[in-house]
C-alpha cells in the first residue's frame, strides 16, 4: 500500500496539514482538508456500492473538488476515468459503457445531455454532482438514476480511510484516440505512475516551497506529474482552468502573478505564450524548473525562452500515454541551429530498446523502432486483448531473459552517446496540441456521414501547434454537404482537438502506384480550396 497514489496526500498531511495542496481561482485547499474530504468521498463511494477494481468517471471542469474526487476514488480502491470536460456527452457515454463505470462525478448543467446520451439507461450505480454544495438543492436525475449532492459528503467520516487497493491495481484509465475509429482506454496502475512521479520529484528537487502549475487537463497524462509529484514533495499545485488556458496572455499573466516555480506543458503552449501571450513582459524570476513534452520544441523559441529564464532548469521529456514519461533530456545549454533536441536516455525505471522489423537490436547510429520495457509500462488497453497483444509483446531481451515491452511506433536513432533522437512515426498517428491522434478515428467519423464517399485526414506542420488537421473529402454523387456541417458532425462525438481545422473537397483522391491514397501529396497540396 505504500506505493498507492492517495498515500502521497496522507503522508503530506501528516508532515504539515496546514500546507497548501491545491490553489485555484482564489480557493486554497490545505493537505489536511484534502485528506479529510477525500476520505469522506471514499466512504460515500463505498456506501453506494463502489468496490476495489471498479471504475469511476470524471466529467467536470478542473476544481479543487475535482482533485478531491480523484483521490477519493483511488482511496476506495477504484480507478478514476477522466473524460475531456469539453467532449460531447456521446463520447462520455461511450467511455462509460466501454469500461463499465460504477459511478460518475459531474456537474448539474450536464445532466440533461447525459440523459439523452444514455438514452434512459445509465450504466452506473450512482453519480455525484460536484457543484451542489447546498444539501437542500434539488438533485437532477440521469436516466432515472438519482444523484448525490457534494454537500452530502459532510455527513461521512473524515478520519483515515484504509484503501483496499494494491500498488499493481488500476489507478486510472486514460482514453486516447484509436486507429479503428473507437477510443481506447490505457490502463495504468499506481506503480506505473509513481515510478515516474517519485523519480521526477526527486530528480528536479521539488520541495514544499514549490508552486507547481497544472496546465494540462486531467485526461492528459502530463497532469499526473503536476498532481502526484507535487503531493510527493508536499508542494502546492495550481490548476489552470480551461477558461484561462484558452488565452495565452491569461496563462502568461497567471504564471507571473502566482509566482509559479515549476511548469510542465507542451511546447505549443509555450510557443503561444511567447508569440501571442506577451510572456516576455512578465517577471519569471520565480521559475525554477520548466519541463516540456508531447511535441518537438522549435529551437528558435526554446532559445528565446531560455533567455527569459536563464536561472531555470529545462528538460525535454518523452513518453506515450502507455508509458507516461520513459526518457528524459536535461537541456543544459541553449541549442544551436535547427536540429530537434534529442529525447534523451531511458529513465532509471525503464529500458529503451531500438529494434529492427525482425525485433533485433539496431547498431548505434542506425534507425529502428523504439520499444520500452520497465515499471512504467501500462497493463494494457481496457477490453481490447487483440490490440493489447499487438502493442505489448514478450521479447528476448538477453540470453535467458524474456520480458514484456511496449511498441511505441516511433522511429529513433541512438546517437552513440546514449541519447536517442526522434525521427518520426511508422503509422498514421500524429501529434496536435500535445495529444496523440489516430487519423483513422477521424476518418471513420467523417466516412459515417451519409454524404461522404471517401475521407482522408492529414497533418499540416505548424510552428505554433505542431500540426493542424486537414480533412480531404470526396462527396457522393448528387449529395450536398458543407464544411461547417462536417465539422459539426465530427464535433458530435470527437473532442475539440480532433475536429479538422481545414476541409477540402475533391472529385477523387490521389493514389500512389500501389493504389494507396497519396497522403504526402495531400499534406503538401494547396489548402486554399476550402470547402463549399
Amino acid at each position: 500500500m505504500h506505493r498507492l497514489l492517495p498515500r502521497l496526500v496522507t503522508m503530506a498531511a501528516e508532515r504539515n496539514a496546514d500546507a497548501p495542496a491545491v490553489v485555484m481561482d482564489g480557493v486554497s485547499l490545505d493537505y489536511g482538508t484534502l485528506e479529510a474530504r477525500s476520505n469522506q468521498f471514499a466512504r460515500s463511494l463505498v456506501s453506494h456500492g463502489v468496490r476495489r477494481g471498479d471504475r469511476v468517471a470524471l466529467w467536470l471542469p478542473k476544481s479543487p473538488d475535482a482533485v478531491v474526487a480523484l483521490y477519493g476514488i483511488m482511496k476506495a480502491g477504484a480507478a478514476y476515468v477522466p473524460v475531456d470536460p469539453s467532449a460531447p456527452a456521446a463520447r462520455l457515454a461511450y467511455i462509460a459503457r466501454d469500461c463499465e463505470v460504477a459511478g460518475l462525478v459531474t456537474t448539474r448543467d450536464r445532466a440533461a445531455s447525459l440523459d439523452e446520451a444514455f438514452a434512459g439507461r445509465a450504466p452506473m450505480r450512482a453519480l455525484w454532482f460536484a457543484d451542489l454544495d447546498d444539501p437542500r438543492a434539488e438533485t437532477p436525475r440521469v436516466a432515472g438514476l438519482p444523484g448525490v449532492p457534494w454537500a452530502a459528503l459532510a455527513s461521512e467520516g473524515a478520519q483515515a480511510f484504509h484503501s483496499p487497493a494494491l500498488e499493481d491495481d488500476l489507478a486510472y484509465i486514460l482514453y486516447t484516440s484509436g486507429s479503428t475509429g473507437e477510443p481506447k482506454g490505457v490502463m495504468l496502475s499506481h506503480r506505473n505512475c509513481r515510478v515516474f512521479t517519485d523519480w521526477a520529484a526527486e530528480h528536479y528537487g521539488l520541495s514544499p516551497r514549490d508552486r507547481v502549475a497544472n496546465q494540462a487537463p486531467f485526461h492528459f497524462d502530463l497532469s499526473t506529474f503536476d498532481l502526484y509529484a507535487s503531493a510527493y514533495a508536499g508542494a502546492a499545485v495550481y490548476p489552470v482552468s480551461a477558461r484561462i488556458a484558452s488565452f495565452p496572455s491569461a496563462v502568461a499573466l497567471r504564471w507571473a502573478q502566482d509566482r509559479l516555480s515549476v511548469w510542465y506543458c507542451t511546447p505549443s503552449s509555450l510557443v503561444l505564450m511567447m508569440t501571442r501571450g506577451g510572456l516576455e513582459k512578465h517577471d519569471l524570476s520565480a521559475l525554477r524548473v520548466l519541463l516540456f513534452a508531447g511535441e518537438v520544441f522549435p529551437n528558435k523559441y526554446l532559445r528565446q525562452l531560455m533567455a527569459l529564464a536563464p536561472h531555470a532548469r529545462f528538460a525535454n521529456l518523452y513518453g506515450p500515454t502507455e508509458t507516461n514519461v520513459c526518457t528524459w533530456y536535461d537541456v543544459d545549454e541553449a541549442p544551436e541551429g535547427d536540429a530537434p533536441l534529442p529525447i534523451g536516455r531511458a529513465c532509471p525505471f525503464d529500458e529503451a530498446l531500438v529494434l529492427d522489423e525482425a525485433l533485433r537490436p539496431v547498431p548505434k547510429g542506425g534507425v529502428g523502432e523504439l520499444w520500452i520495457r520497465g515499471a512504467s509500462v501500462m497493463q494494457g488497453y481496457w477490453g481490447k486483448p487483440e490490440r493489447t497483444a499487438l502493442s505489448l509483446q514478450t521479447l528476448d531481451i538477453a540470453p535467458g531473459i524474456r520480458d514484456r515491452a511496449y511498441r511505441t511506433g516511433d522511429l529513433v536513432r541512438d546517437r552513440g552517446d546514449g541519447h536517442l533522437e526522434f525521427l518520426g512515426r511508422r503509422d498514421h498517428q500524429v501529434k496536435t496540441r500535445g495529444y496523440r491522434v489516430e487519423l483513422g478515428e477521424i476518418e471513420t467519423r467523417l466516412a459515417a456521414h451519409p454524404a461522404v464517399d471517401e475521407a482522408v485526414v492529414v497533418a499540416i506542420p505548424d510552428d505554433e501547434v505542431t500540426n493542424r488537421l486537414k480533412a480531404v473529402v470526396v462527396i457522393k454523387p448528387e449529395a450536398e454537404v458543407s464544411a461547417d456541417q462536417l465539422k459539426q458532425h465530427c464535433a458530435a462525438t470527437l473532442p475539440r482537438y480532433m475536429v479538422p481545422e481545414q476541409l477540402e473537397f475533391r472529385v477523387s483522391l490521389p493514389r500512389t502506384s500501389s493504389g494507396k491514397v497519396d497522403r504526402r501529396s495531400l499534406a503538401e497540396s494547396d489548402t486554399s480550396k476550402e470547402a463549399r
